[in-house]
């Protein structure tokens, strides 16, 4: 089965709109360059004469004022740009400009689609959108904002619709942009794939659909792919992973992508926790709409196998590793059950006294397996790991576990780049010590219940990773419904692509 398909997107940049007949112009505004009805600045002064005064007209109103995502629209007075001319507001704030050059973005692409507009002229008279970096989150954004999964039961007029490219013209003289737009098309392929993989319904978006996806798009760009079974997995001695996959009718799938380029001096592991279902098992989520999103407790996975998609087609100098272990988590006489002590491919034994804590149950598996098999210099792993997060951060930001000052350093450098919002958090010794088992070498869950859960998950992970410098990144609160500026409100989120893809980045240098 296909990957569905997504409205085009097609993105070029002139120095000039001119003659360019789009439908639609939008044109971003910062708040201090309006007073009064009037235009303070130069730059918007000698754009407005260029579509014969529809700016000036429109700000005189006095309804418009440059405030965060506010916006104004009209027939352009001079049609050879654009029909018409739309004014969005930039606010005053200038942190998370990343964040917020992409918010700006997606609220272009949700008014683009509103008016049915098939060419669209950017233009920035911002500073939230001035230098290249800014360009390319807002054309993110953009991309982020024209997604939309599809209705599983389209009409033809619909699809017809769907079908209909939208035209992108980025207009400005800023040095460089043309090429870092070029690039920036890797980035937004890997978050539509990431999306794409997030938001289907776990009867399609088994383990399997997930690494046969994978593998093929994998392979198209020269990527050398391992998926094993799970005849594999027992020879290997993943008891874990199986354990927690024994209750499905789905076969689960470990998935492992490598990405080596001829000169390279770093090598890092990107691990992702791939639950495409989890119903708890037997210590079983109540109410039943606790289960609805848990078709998204595959995010883990789908952010590490579709970003180094993108890692390779950017040919950075890193050597990657990118992990996905993929299962369900289901009820039936096969399932694990609470009480029960697993072996680990480690050889450390976990006594299960929570089923629905299965997420660092798999992940066992495949952090030891990257940390004594693939032997790198860094591994990060990704999971909606523990509701506890979302009660630190609500759906804002991820939480950083670091067990390295140095790899911290480097995700929080990529953090902020980005605009994908995380924050680093401790892991005492004291919460790390409560993971310790009565009656075998770990407990899946803390000693002391209902305690520094997240961190007692993260301190877990740690006992499987030989001591390679090791970050957790917990996404349970940003995978979907983010709510943090930069993001679509609902469904899937695709956060962490960007993250990976600057790691990447920041080690290469």
């Amino acid at each position: 089965m296909l990957l569905p398909q997504l409205k085009p997107l097609h993105i070029s940049h002139n120095n000039s709109g001119a003659n360019l007949n789009a439908d639609l112009a939008i044109i971003i505004i910062d708040e201090v360059d309006i007073e009064k009805g009037n235009i303070k600045s130069a730059e918007l002064q000698k754009l407005d004469s260029e579509f014969g005064g529809t700016i000036s007209s429109l700000i005189s109103f006095g309804d418009f004022e440059g405030k965060w995502l506010q916006n104004s629209s009209s027939i352009a007075n001079i049609q050879k740009i654009a029909k018409r001319v739309l004014l969005l507001g930039a606010g005053k704030k200038q942190n998370y400009s990343a964040a917020r050059a992409r918010q700006l973005g997606i609220k272009s692409a949700e008014i683009s689609l509103a008016s049915k507009s098939q060419a669209v002229a950017f233009y920035s008279c911002s500073s939230l959108i001035s230098t290249k970096e800014q360009i390319v989150q807002s054309s993110l954004g953009f991309n982020m904002g024209m997604y939309k999964y599809p209705n599983s039961n389209m009409k033809p007029e619909a699809i017809q619709e769907n079908e209909k490219p939208i035209q992108l013209h980025f207009i400005n003289s800023i040095s460089g942009c043309k090429e870092a737009l070029n690039q920036s098309k890797y980035i937004e392929e890997s978050i539509n794939i990431c999306r794409l993989l997030q938001d289907a319904p776990p009867n399609i978006g088994t383990p399997k659909y997930v690494s046969e996806h994978i593998m093929e798009k994998a392979k198209k760009a020269g990527l050398q792919v391992e998926v094993w079974g799970a005849q594999k997995l027992r020879e290997k001695g993943f008891n874990a992973m199986l354990a927690v996959a024994g209750g499905s009718a789905q076969e689960p799938q470990f998935v492992v992508v490598e990405y080596t380029p001829k000169n390279y001096k770093k090598t890092i592991a990107f691990v992702g926790k791939g639950l495409t279902v989890d119903t708890g098992g037997f210590s079983i989520k109540t109410p039943s709409t606790s289960q609805e999103s848990m078709k998204y407790d595959m995010s883990g996975s789908a952010v590490t196998l579709s970003s180094i998609l993108a890692i390779a087609k950017l040919q950075l100098p890193v050597r990657v590793f990118a992990i996905g272990a993929l299962c369900e988590n289901m009820i039936d006489a096969h399932a694990y059950r609470v009480g029960d002590v697993l072996t680990s491919y480690s050889g450390k034994t976990i006594e299960v006294l929570n089923t629905d804590a299965e997420g660092r149950i798999v992940l066992s598996d495949a952090l030891h397996y990257a940390a004594k098999d693939l032997k790198p210099d860094y591994i990060v792993e990704f999971s909606t790991l523990t509701g506890a997060m979302i009660t630190t951060f609500g759906h804002i930001g991820a939480g950083v576990f670091a067990f390295d000052k140095e790899l911290e350093k480097i995700v929080m450098e990529a953090s902020d780049a980005t605009g994908e919002r995380a924050y680093p958090l401790p892991i005492w010794d004291e919460v790390a010590d409560d993971t310790k088992g009565s009656i075998s070498d770990l407990a899946n869950i803390g000693n002391t219940r209902g305690s520094a859960g997240s961190m007692v998950a993260a301190a877990f992970l740690n006992e499987f990773v030989n001591d390679i410098p090791f970050v957790h990144i917990d996404i349970a609160g940003v995978a979907n419904d983010n709510q943090s500026i930069g993001y679509p409100k609902k469904q899937s989120a695709g956060y962490g692509v960007q993250l990976v893809t600057e790691i990447a980045k920041i080690l290469s240098k």
